[in-house]
């Protein structure tokens, strides 16, 4: 192994010994030739690769003119040849140039298997997201409710389905959905605030609907709480937000100054970051102050 490295140099003398190795951490196997202009390209790129990796990848670097009999024991079709090798069995190959870019994302599973994991994960809720936005809900529960079932931990998918039944109106199902997980995960901790939000009301009974309908009327006190409330827990932070803050202008006494709290409780429901909170914190101050 050179200096403060994880390069071999492999042959076929020591090719059984380094693919023992495997068993420890994944070894790739380089295919190589001088007269290949793609193999002199790419092999500085692997080479900062591995050692970036600090020792979650072994390289074992084949020169394929000096040994044919591993680049036929091993099926060479091109060059450059790249072998993926863990726990003593080929896993995956790639064969031709690559990018810095594409090799980052084919080993990426075994160098780093928790960010790859996350990464997939992120794409597929894009997916999920994409599908409800083009009037696929249907589908994309179906889906969300297959890896849930596969994997109950996958909380921020579960916090996609519970964001996805509360949009649709399906609030007991949704709290269902939530129940199901009795940890503090962080992804459903604003569900959890949105549920809360609704235990304040004591089972008021009108819909978000009605609600909107009398507010746009004649508002009172009570529809006005109500709304915000309801409409905040449905993921209509604005318009639950607008309606507390009517409510904190023309009603500020009353029970007690609630719709203070009620504020606060809304922005405790708000993604981290998320600018309508700064921006309902600002009007609220001025109507306070």
């Amino acid at each position: 192994m050179q200096p403060n490295s994880y390069i071999i140099e492999a042959t076929e003398q020591n090719i059984q010994q380094v693919l023992e190795q495997s068993r420890q951490i994944p070894v790739l196997v380089e295919f190589w030739s001088s007269r290949s202009q793609a193999s002199l390209d790419m092999a500085p790129v692997l080479a900062r690769l591995v050692n970036e990796y600090q020792g979650k990848l072994l390289l074992a670097r084949v020169n394929a003119d000096e040994q044919q009999m591993l680049a036929s024991q091993f099926g060479l079709q091109a060059l450059p040849s790249l072998k993926l090798v863990v726990q003593g069995q080929l896993a995956n190959e790639l064969d031709g140039p690559q990018t810095e870019a594409s090799l980052r994302q084919w080993l990426a599973p075994v160098v780093d298997p928790e960010a790859a994991e996350a990464q997939q994960e992120e794409g597929f809720i894009e997916q999920v997201r994409m599908a409800i936005e083009a009037g696929h809900g249907e589908q994309a529960e179906a889906a969300l409710r297959q890896t849930l079932q596969q994997s109950p931990d996958k909380h921020a998918i579960r916090a996609v389905l519970v964001e996805y039944l509360l949009g649709q109106g399906q609030l007991d199902e949704a709290q269902s959905v939530l129940a199901e997980v009795t940890e503090d995960a962080e992804p459903l901790r604003p569900f959890r605030a949105r549920f809360a939000l609704l235990d304040k009301l004591e089972g008021a009974g009108q819909s978000l609907k009605e609600l909107e309908s009398r507010i746009s009327e004649s508002p009172t006190p009570e529809d006005l709480y109500a709304h915000g409330l309801q409409a905040a827990a449905a993921g209509q932070f604005r318009e639950g937000l607008e309606s507390l803050l009517v409510l904190l202008r023309d009603h500020r006494d009353y029970k007690e100054g609630v719709a203070r709290s009620a504020l606060l409780e809304v922005f405790e429901c708000l993604p981290k970051g998320e600018p309508l909170a700064s921006e309902y914190r600002r009007k609220m101050f001025n109507y306070l102050y």
